[in-house]
């Protein structure tokens, strides 16, 4: 009896370590969890750091700005920083100011006297190899962005929030050499309508600080 029971203690250890090893294969496998995951040191990412410039043509207008791009928190994101001042505003965002945000004309005029700021961050998903983005700006609007990443493209679908509540959009990154790339934006806005921008961009320099 005292033999049997030796063996299958025996036996109920070699399953159990049996069954943690193969729950360890599958979350590494899956890719739920990564300890120490390595920074993003892929060639897309070290493309982009640097600084752009470029002037947006859209149906809010056009703009002139700068974005300048480099990596934050140890390599594990990208940080995208953009300043732009409105040249022209059209008469359809000049609505939509109004009858969606009740802007004023004093607010309006102030808005195109304005430097407009935005902020990004994109990582990769650890389970999905997705991209996921964030995004704050200073009309304090936000939005959560996941996509992918398709040859020489770049494809995000983004959820706002905040003061652009209800708006959908997708944005396509597409890079035509290493000192040039064009950015489309799509808009969808809580009314049904739709906007739309393309811009072509160009390297400033190429800078890489905030490993």
């Amino acid at each position: 009896m005292k033999k049997s029971s030796v063996i299958l203690l025996v036996a109920m250890v070699c399953l159990s370590s049996h069954v943690i090893s193969q729950e360890k294969e599958t979350e590494k496998d899956s890719g739920t969890f990564e300890f120490q995951p390595n920074p993003l040191v892929d060639d897309w990412n070290k493309w982009l750091v640097g600084e752009w410039e470029g002037q947006a043509e859209s149906d809010a207008g056009t703009a002139k700005f700068t974005i300048e791009v480099d990596f934050g928190l140890n390599g594990q994101f990208l940080l995208m920083k953009s300043e732009s001042k409105l040249t022209e505003l059209s008469d359809k965002q000049r609505q939509y100011l109004k009858d969606t945000l009740n802007a004023s004309d004093e607010d309006i005029e102030r808005y195109q006297n304005s430097t407009f700021r935005e902020l990004k961050t994109y990582t990769i998903d650890p389970k999905t190899g997705e991209v996921i983005g964030y995004l704050f700006d200073s009309m304090r609007c936000i939005a959560e962005g996941r996509g992918k990443r398709q040859g020489n493209k770049e494809i995000i679908e983004w959820e706002w929030s905040g003061n652009a509540q209800g708006v959908t959009s997708v944005t396509v990154i597409e890079k035509i050499n290493d000192d040039k790339f064009t950015l489309n934006h799509k808009y969808v806005l809580p009314n049904g309508s739709k906007m739309e921008d393309k811009t072509e961009i160009t390297r400033v320099k190429t800078v890489e600080k905030g490993r």
